[in-house]
């Protein structure tokens, strides 16, 4: 197992359940700590996309540093992705404690959803080609922010969010509204509220991103042109002409010098004229000042709806999930095709599982899968993987599991 990659930002959002306070984290790829300068190419540049991962049960040592949800981190962050990880209420250090209904853990999972959606619409770690740089100013946070506006696309194509879950987080997951129906209390919250704080943290983290972007590109803005610079410039040095013909030359200025001061004690020395020019211009022309900052202060914000798509890892089935929540799990285990009409199938999305779960019945997942295929016409896809249990640590099982998330992955980057 790769060693487990840094997150790029560690902080709390509180859930709109109960104002219960919830752990995350955002990791973002290697790509966004590339500079790019306003002239890269524009199909180079990176599509947004990101994926939401949730955690196994707390009460058995769940959280997001699970091994499983790691290698979903590893994998999604490899293929340019920005992966957001939280955990449920009573995981690691969340506050609160582990509900038996699962309905609070239902409101934590849509406060991070909701979070996330925000900051990844609110994310342009790129400059567009509008966007000018000034290599003679400082990047300081505060020239950089004046700048956030323009450098936000004007318009660019919805985010690609992908809703995952592994085992309990999984269970949540299938529980899941409509997107429209998760974003509508964040829509125009009411100020002080938890929707209000949750979109205000994922706009102040986006600006920071931005920020951190505008500063690394301008950087690298001026370290271009001071390379192009230097390769313009020619330093010489010697004499092109032989030194008796550089001889006779000084003799004569030396001469003309000497008449000049007796003559009239005028000097030639041009550069302090130049100089004196320079600082009279520089008087009359002062710099341009950076204007004052603009807080954002408003929660009334709009966002463009994302291109939702679903992954489940190691789904439970009926008596373990019954007893995780059993205010959930009746809705779920169907079997009539006109019933399994629910979100997950309703999007592209993926199950990955093994015929050997001790938590998860392979003959309902068979059932439940080959009705959700039916209904959702290719939409939905699934993969057993033989001889794999819960918790993947059987030989050789890790890397199917990880080949079936690329290859996923792949398929949805394409078919977006």
């Amino acid at each position: 197992m790769p060693p487990s990659p840094e997150p790029h930002y560690s902080f709390t959002i509180p859930s709109i359940h109960d104002d219960t306070t919830l752990d995350c984290r955002i990791f973002h790829p290697n790509l966004l700590s590339r500079p790019r300068s306003s002239e890269s190419n524009k199909e180079s540049e990176w599509r947004k996309r990101g994926i939401v991962m949730a955690h196994p049960y707390a009460p058995m040592g769940g959280s997001y540093d699970d091994r499983v949800v790691g290698i979903v981190v590893d994998e999604f962050l490899k293929a340019g992705y920005v992966v957001g990880t939280f955990n449920f209420r009573g995981a690691h250090t969340s506050k609160g404690r582990t509900s038996w209904s699962g309905k609070p853990e239902l409101d934590d999972y849509n406060s991070f959803a909701a979070f996330f959606m925000h900051y990844l619409a609110h994310l342009h770690p790129f400059p567009t080609a509008a966007t000018t740089f000034t290599p003679d100013q400082s990047p300081v946070y505060s020239q950089a922010a004046t700048q956030l506006d323009s450098y936000r696309p004007t318009k660019e194509q919805s985010p690609r969010v992908i809703l995952g879950g592994y085992s309990y987080g999984s269970l949540i997951l299938k529980h899941l509204p409509p997107v429209p129906s998760i974003l509508l209390p964040f829509s125009s919250p009411q100020p002080g509220s938890a929707a209000s704080e949750i979109v205000l943290r994922a706009r102040k983290l986006a600006d920071q991103s931005n920020l951190e972007c505008i500063n690394r590109a301008r950087d690298h803005e001026r370290k271009r042109r001071k390379e192009h610079e230097k390769k313009l410039s020619v330093t010489m040095g010697g004499e092109e002409t032989s030194p008796e013909k550089r001889r006779s030359s000084r003799d004569v200025r030396r001469s003309l010098d000497g008449e000049g001061g007796r003559a009239g004690g005028k000097s030639l020395d041009l550069g302090s004229r130049i100089r004196r020019l320079s600082h009279h211009r520089r008087k009359g022309h002062e710099a341009p000042r950076t204007p004052p900052d603009k807080p954002h202060t408003d929660t009334q914000l709009t966002i463009t709806m994302p291109e939702v798509r679903y992954l489940l890892v190691s789904p439970l089935t009926p008596p373990v999930s019954s007893l995780a929540a059993p205010g959930l799990w009746s809705k779920i285990w169907i079997r009539k095709p006109d019933d399994c009409k629910d979100v997950i199938g309703k999007h592209t999305s993926l199950a990955v599982y093994g015929d050997q779960d001790m938590f998860s019945s392979t003959k309902k997942m068979r059932e439940w899968t080959d009705a959700l295929k039916e209904e959702s016409r290719a939409r939905f896809s699934s993969v057993e993987v033989a001889g794999a249990g819960h918790f993947w640590h059987e030989p050789g099982v890790e890397q199917r599991l990880r080949g079936a998330l690329r290859d996923w992955g792949g398929d949805v980057d394409v078919n977006m």
